[in-house]
């Protein structure tokens, strides 16, 4: 993230100008959060609709810091995402899941149909451009009008 460079020093001076950076980093975070969504939901699998209407974008406290959560509740949804059994472990993207689930190898099972794993990795771009927008926002904030 060469563009992000100096930014620390940026929100540091900004603060000290009485700005508001955290709720310019939010709105950034938020709205890099939706692109994210409205990409997984463009990129999911649709059998009956439900997987990618329960795709949902949020900002979270994550050790103080804010955090963009794009996620879903819909438990089949790594079995999407990663695939099952042989074809599942085959498939090349997105990265292979570190959690507990398992390939069994006596199943041919279903291909990965990643839409989370891209749609982020789609958006990863847009996250410094949405920041420097919304902090250019808080320092016209500060110079006031004219």
């Amino acid at each position: 993230m060469g563009s992000m460079q100096g930014i620390d020093r940026l929100i540091g001076k900004l603060n000290g100008l009485g700005g508001d950076t955290d709720r310019a980093l939010r709105t950034a975070i938020l709205q890099t959060a939706k692109k994210v969504q409205g990409d997984a939901k463009d990129l999911c699998a649709v059998d009956t609709g439900a997987l990618r209407n329960s795709i949902q974008a949020r900002v979270e406290n994550i050790d103080g810091k804010p955090a963009g959560m794009v996620s879903t509740g819909m438990e089949y949804a790594p079995y999407v995402e990663f695939g099952t059994g042989q074809r599942g472990q085959e498939s090349p993207s997105p990265p292979k899941y570190d959690g507990p689930l398992a390939y069994r190898q006596d199943w041919n099972g279903n291909k990965a149909q990643p839409f989370l794993y891209p749609a982020a990795a789609m958006s990863k771009a847009i996250y410094p451009k949405l920041v420097a927008k919304q902090l250019q926002k808080e320092i016209k904030r500060l110079e006031g009008p004219g």
